[in-house]
């Protein structure tokens, strides 16, 4: 019985490790908002969203969107309102700007999806990382570049940096690499 356990355990340790080894990074893609307008020929338009725009031209750090993402375990995505308490202001004499607002009135409470990297048995924690100096940009990329979404998030690169083996210049403490720091 217990030559039976073990092989069991080893079997699933096995099975987890090559999840986190062997997966493929997605390719990156923009975000969009997912509106209900329609263009002549009844297509749903979406609406790209411009990190950079935010960013870069009007100084909203990550968290000013994503709540969470400083404090807690979760960054969250923005709702319909939060984008809205904004765009209610006048911004800009950009054309754009009139077609956003009626993408956002005809938008869903929740019109961005969240698409995890991680599997469900992995956890992570934003505010602890944050916490320890790593930035937004550290594991999500330039926000300048408007193709989020083809971070690598594995196994490797986590225990790499966990490990301290990633760039000397960001001067991060090592952190833990025992199994059950990150899987539940």
């Amino acid at each position: 019985m217990k030559y039976f356990a073990v092989t069991v355990l080893g079997a699933i340790f096995a099975f987890l490790l090559a999840d986190f080894m062997l997966a493929q990074p997605s390719s990156p893609q923009s975000t969009s908002l997912q509106a209900s307008l329609s263009d002549a020929g009844g297509n749903a338009t979406a609406i790209a969203f411009k990190h950079a725009l935010h960013g870069d031209s009007i100084g909203l750090d990550c968290a000013h969107c994503h709540t969470g993402a400083k404090t807690a375990a979760h960054a969250y995505m923005p709702s319909k309102s939060d984008c809205i308490d904004c765009h209610r202001l006048p911004l800009t004499e950009n054309p754009g700007i009139e077609i956003l607002e009626v993408a956002l009135k005809n938008a869903p409470s929740q019109p961005w999806v969240k698409k995890s990297m991680l599997p469900d048995h992995v956890q992570f924690h934003h505010g602890v990382h944050t916490v320890a100096g790593v930035s937004c940009d550290e594991c999500h990329g330039n926000y300048k570049s408007d193709s989020y979404g083809g971070e690598k998030f594995d196994m490797r690169t986590c225990l790499a940096c966990h490990r301290g083996e990633t760039d000397a210049s960001r001067n991060f403490k090592r952190a833990a690499t025992y199994c059950a720091a990150c899987h539940r």
